[in-house]
């Protein structure tokens, strides 16, 4: 059923392989997906009233999507005596190079970015590199430095701070027993699961003794709803933070399944054994709704379309049909013509435009200097 060893550079020309296999050019998004649920607005309470304690901000975003997983309503209000770090977590499931140009934009703008795969526990130390080089503690010796961990729900937040102790504890048992670096640091991590919503308070661990650094593990926040962008929310679906049903699987796997065709991904046609590719949803789950059947060795009488879809994307999530960013990242380019045109257009008014050129929420233009691009 999964065929493995073949040559992903087989799919990268395109249309070498199906040149008359013609992806629609646009997606109904008739679907608008939200989900905002009691603890979340308790949190985003208590996140607030504890920043006024917090040195470091890790932002974690999901490099699937790394505008559109930016946590904008929480980091915008930050003052100037807390530090922010943009983690990209999940960025093995990105190609590097798509990882690099998104870690290149954010920084270009003012704000450090960190691309790393938590769950792996890699590039996670440059998060305390990160705080020890850019904060400076007022009571090193009792107090030490704090850091807080907010995004969406399922983004990785709470594996980033179990990933951070694992590596304070791996380290004190290679310097021996006379290590003091997790003296008196107790073992709790976090509550980490792949399901959205499972931490629902903000919780207080100690990462390291010598030095002391402690951070809080925060609820995912989801956004406020944004009539006007569905594509948004459809995107932040497919990434699970939210429960599936809130959108529901075969219109999410519609969305992929447009997504990959239009990216020339091909992958899932030899995953699946398909004939070639397809712009059916409904064929391709019943398709993997007989083949599940067969696996299983029951007899199908009505092909399960929702069983078929919801593993169809988690294929795609595990990272098995290809490397798929779903956010457009743009060149440098790109970037210098929106920030030109933004200088250039006359206020919002009677006789000017009726509004300011639009950016994707949480691609910042310049968050330092530029008043018009909606950032502190």
């Amino acid at each position: 059923m999964f065929r493995q060893g073949f040559r992903r550079g087989y799919f990268a020309t395109y249309g070498g392989r199906f040149p008359e296999f013609v992806p629609r050019d646009a997606f109904n998004f008739d679907n608008h997906p939200h989900w905002f649920i009691g603890h979340m607005s308790k949190g985003k309470t208590k996140i607030q009233q504890r920043l006024k304690d917090v040195n470091v901000l890790l932002e974690v975003r999901d490099a699937r999507a790394p505008f559109s997983s930016a946590q904008t309503d929480m980091v915008f209000a930050l003052g100037t005596n807390v530090k922010r770090l943009v983690v990209l977590n999940k960025a093995d499931l990105v190609t590097p190079s798509v990882g690099l140009a998104m870690r290149n934009l954010i920084e270009e703008a003012g704000t450090p970015c960190l691309l790393t795969c938590a769950s792996q526990n890699k590039n996670l130390i440059k998060i305390k590199q990160f705080a020890m080089d850019n904060t400076r503690a007022k009571y090193p010796r009792t107090l030490g430095l704090m850091l807080m961990v907010v995004g969406l729900p399922n983004v990785g937040k709470s594996t980033v701070v179990n990933g951070l102790k694992r590596i304070a504890f791996a380290t004190a048992r290679k310097q021996g027993k006379e290590s003091k670096l997790v003296h008196g640091v107790k073992w709790t991590e976090a509550r980490a699961y792949d399901e959205p919503g499972v931490t629902r308070d903000v919780n207080f661990f100690q990462l390291s003794n010598q030095p002391r650094l402690y951070c809080y593990d925060t609820p995912g926040i989801s956004l406020m709803k944004k009539k006007n962008d569905p594509e948004r929310n459809t995107k932040l679906a497919l990434l699970k933070t939210m429960p599936d049903h809130m959108a529901g699987v075969v219109y999410m796997a519609d969305y992929l399944l447009y997504r990959l065709n239009r990216e020339q991904l091909f992958d899932y046609v030899d995953e699946l054994d398909l004939p070639g590719p397809t712009d059916d949803v409904r064929y391709l789950s019943a398709h993997v709704a007989s083949l599940l059947a067969h696996r299983k060795n029951l007899q199908l009488y009505v092909s399960d379309t929702t069983a078929g879809a919801k593993f169809f994307i988690e294929l795609w999530r595990s990272g098995r049909l290809g490397k798929l960013c779903l956010d457009h990242i743009p060149d440098l380019e790109e970037m210098r013509k929106l920030r030109l045109l933004k200088t250039q257009t006359e206020p919002p008014g009677p006789w000017g435009p009726p509004r300011y050129p639009e950016t994707p929420l949480g691609l910042e233009l310049d968050p330092l200097r530029d008043p018009l691009s909606g950032c502190r």
